[in-house]
């Protein structure tokens, strides 16, 4: 999914271009640039997502930067999917859960939101990073586990 999301993206595109030696055109350093300014104003819009995360982690009476998927989908995930116990819910769920461990880590969600920072810059609220999150990485990405796993089973 990250492969094919920085290959589609403008600014993903024009770092990867310049990190392997090549010449940067002045459209590509201005999408590098425009997404280095605004930065702080990111990193502020994950930092107000990870205190919702916060109040959801103590939840369960550990804070160990990990959700249940129950949490997660209750905090996070429940605007755009209709059930939890839907397999797309199930299969997304899982798709966000890299290490397998039954948990959504903040590590593992952190990496879409400061995708979604990047790809689009000029977001001006948390419920809007995390809306582009969702809508384009977080649910292209489940769709493709989904894919990949049904693949797997007519195998």
């Amino acid at each position: 999914w990250y492969q094919r999301r920085v290959r589609d993206s403008e600014v993903g595109l024009a770092m990867l271009f310049e990190q392997a030696g090549g010449r940067l055109t002045p459209g590509m350093a201005h999408a590098i640039d425009a997404s280095q300014a605004n930065k702080p104003h990111i990193n502020s819009l994950i930092a107000d997502i990870k205190r919702e995360w916060d109040e959801w982690d103590g939840r369960d009476q550990e804070k160990d930067d990990q959700l249940t998927f129950d949490h997660f989908y209750v905090g996070f995930m429940a605007p755009y999917f209709s059930c939890y116990r839907c397999s797309d819910s199930q299969l997304g769920l899982s798709a966000l859960d890299m290490d397998n461990d039954g948990m959504i880590d903040w590590f593992e969600f952190r990496f879409y939101l400061v995708w979604a920072g990047r790809q689009y810059p000029d977001v001006k609220t948390s419920r809007e990073l995390l809306d582009k999150a969702f809508r384009y990485g977080l649910i292209p990405a489940m769709r493709d586990e989904c894919h990949r796993i049904r693949s797997k089973e007519k195998t």
